[in-house]
């Protein structure tokens, strides 16, 4: 009796024994693998992507791709894409399941019709709803663009400001600064040479132009000791005004000079520049910041600057300074001469 009590056991327990030998009864593990991923079921990669930036009103395409990486199957879940945060919804998809160890690519379609002009970043998450139990919770939502830039259908400005020490090394007195602007159009319309200056650039004391000032496009010019320039840049170019100041000798060690331009543009369409853009230091990680230069400790002379006056001789000095010079010269002559005939 015993024996037979045994065997149903054995039977009973079987298709647990069965289930704890199986790894695909595994709970499923959701997960957003970053772009170009190898290792998909069937040699399949990874795809996470958009299409880039747009003009405001049109549509950006994206591609995601979820993987199951456990042997467990996933039930029912919802893949849902964002913008900046998760208050800012793209588009919901449903997924009816996903089999342990499968993968599932799916396309949003986003229409940026009424999305801010600008950069942002574009999230994805799958099993927004929690149905899924996994094994891991915490691989659910990657990043799948940063800075993905929705263009105005107007001009859209970007400007830096670069300084270079035309000596190389650090900044002295006296020393000659090469600034190298860079003004781009990234918006969807032209901006235009409207009335007024597109591009203006104060001097500040300690700085003086020195008349060299070129341009790619445009117009630029001196006006005092503000540097000015007109023009136009179609949708999508860029306009570069390199111009070169000298630093006055007499800077303490130390001073910081600083200025920064600023670009004006038309944001209306209705030919006057209403919007200012300055100019930024590319060198530094603030934004919108003044290009700024700092006088170092002088490692070379500094240049002379006025008249000196040379020390001269009075009639008398010269005419004793004449016979020093005819005595050296005779006393010079008659060495060599006994020294020849010794």
């Amino acid at each position: 009796m015993g024996k037979i009590l045994s065997i149903a056991l054995a039977i009973a327990l079987l298709p647990w024994v069965v289930l704890a030998d199986d790894p695909c009864t595994k709970l499923p593990d959701l997960w957003l693998p970053p772009d170009g991923t190898e290792g998909l079921a069937n040699g399949g990669i990874s795809i996470q992507t958009t299409t880039g930036g747009v003009c405001q009103g049109d549509i950006v395409t994206i591609t995601v791709t979820i993987d199951n990486l456990s042997c467990g199957d996933a039930g029912p879940f919802d893949v849902r894409v964002y913008y900046d945060d998760t208050s800012n919804v793209i588009g919901t998809q449903h997924v009816e399941e996903l089999p342990g160890c499968e993968y599932t690519v799916l396309t949003f379609v986003w229409d940026t019709d009424h999305v801010p002009t600008g950069e942002h970043d574009v999230l994805v998450c799958a099993d927004t709803g929690h149905d899924v139990i996994e094994l891991n919770e915490d691989n659910n939502c990657l990043v799948i663009e940063q800075n993905l830039l929705i263009r105005p259908n107007a001009p859209y400005i970007e400007v830096e400001k670069a300084a270079i020490d035309t000596d190389g090394g650090t900044v002295q007195p006296g020393d000659t600064i090469r600034y190298e602007v860079t003004i781009w159009n990234y918006g969807c319309a032209d901006m235009e040479d409207n009335p007024g200056h597109e591009f203006t650039d104060p001097l500040p004391d300690g700085m003086n132009p020195t008349g060299q000032i070129t341009e790619t496009s445009g117009t630029a010019a001196i006006e005092g000791t503000t540097i000015v320039w007109d023009g136009g840049i179609p949708s999508g170019g860029s306009v570069t005004i390199t111009y070169r100041v000298t630093l006055d000798n007499d800077l303490e060690v130390g001073t910081q000079i600083c200025n920064q331009g600023t670009v004006y543009s038309d944001s209306t369409g209705d030919g006057s520049n209403d919007e200012a853009t300055p100019t930024d230091d590319p060198s530094t990680a603030e934004e919108d910041d003044p290009t700024c230069v700092t006088i170092d400790e002088p490692t070379r002379p500094l240049p002379l600057s006025g008249t000196i006056d040379a020390p001269t001789l009075s009639e008398w000095g010269m005419i004793a300074a004449g016979i020093l010079f005819a005595l050296a010269f005779a006393w010079h002559w008659i060495r060599r001469r006994n020294a020849a005939t010794a």
